[in-house]
């Protein structure tokens, strides 16, 4: 079985932390760094909770790397404490992690990565940490595997009627990444909303017995909460786990060839992404995913969540 070598981008978040424990737990993949950014919490407790996450698992050996604390146009992080929690984990009783954060930076960790070995890039969070690693190391672009993108919306977004928040966050960042010349693909609202998790799942991950699956159970609850208050439904959306499912298996979620834009401005429509899936683009290395079967993602996400001791 080819293993692709992997790094995650992100800011945990809950649905991040589900992520980066399927990824962990997958032996498709070998995460070789994490990278973080502000988002859903400021840098500094998104840094602190991906090594809390590696901590529960005793991932020492990963490294975790801080990354942007604003946008590429300066605009302090945002913060969606209200969905994820104020600590952005859920508000849960945390030990002081073993792991200590990395002494590179971010953009640095993302070079040196690059040029150790062929690299996959899952980026879960706002795109600033992309755009500055860009913006410094242009030549890494082309040796760059492969971009997976939790990012944007067609029909209607998440934060503003138009936008997606990982793109609304910093939607400079975001038409930096998007135009780069790297393979990318590019997993918008529109098929992330089609991946839940209940009840049924968080029972399941409590019935397992082990540190994970309480944690997960417990992140998961409050977040519940929150999406019964907005959507009318206690079922989340695994926004972030879709795009590590995109890595393990490339098949599972089917794909359209496109370009995409992404509206800088505008007084209503600031961080839209306008997708054109027209037949021109069929062959396009940009990618944006249109459909995935929840069925059988959520077989995998407990058959590898329940591998944790």
């Amino acid at each position: 079985m080819a293993v692709t070598r992997v790094v995650i981008d992100t800011d945990p978040g809950v649905d991040d932390a589900i992520a980066i424990f399927l990824a962990l737990a997958s032996p498709e993949m070998d995460v070789v760094g994490i990278t973080t950014v502000s988002g859903n919490v400021n840098v500094e407790k998104t840094t602190l909770n991906a090594r809390r996450l590696l901590d529960l698992v005793g991932r020492s050996d990963i490294p975790v790397a801080r990354g942007a604390a604003t946008s590429l146009s300066g605009v302090a992080g945002s913060d969606v404490s209200h969905v994820h929690g104020d600590d952005g984990l859920g508000c849960l009783v945390w030990p002081e992690p073993e792991i200590k954060e990395a002494t590179e930076s971010a953009v640095d960790l993302l070079h040196r990565l690059t040029h150790e070995g062929p690299l996959t890039v899952i980026a879960i969070g706002p795109l600033t940490n992309l755009a500055e690693w860009i913006e410094a190391y242009p030549e890494d672009v082309a040796k760059v595997e492969r971009v997976v993108v939790m990012g944007g919306a067609s029909f209607h977004g998440n934060v503003t009627a138009a936008a997606e928040f990982n793109v609304w966050a910093d939607p400079e960042a975001a038409a930096v990444t998007f135009s780069a010349r790297w393979p990318l693909v590019v997993l918008p609202l529109d098929v992330t909303h089609q991946a839940t998790i209940g009840d049924d799942d968080f029972a399941f991950f409590r019935s397992l017995g082990s540190e994970v699956g309480r944690r997960c159970a417990d992140m998961l609850e409050p977040y519940a909460v929150f999406h019964d208050g907005v959507y009318g439904s206690r079922d989340v959306v695994m926004h972030d786990a879709l795009a590590v499912y995109e890595v393990i298996d490339p098949t599972a979620i089917e794909k359209q060839g496109a370009t995409v834009q992404v509206e800088t401005a505008g007084e209503y429509s600031r961080g839209a992404t306008w997708f054109d899936r027209g037949r021109e683009h069929a062959e396009s290395s940009l990618r944006v995913g249109t459909l995935v079967d929840n069925d059988a993602f959520v077989r995998l996400l407990r058959e590898r969540v329940r591998v944790f001791p």
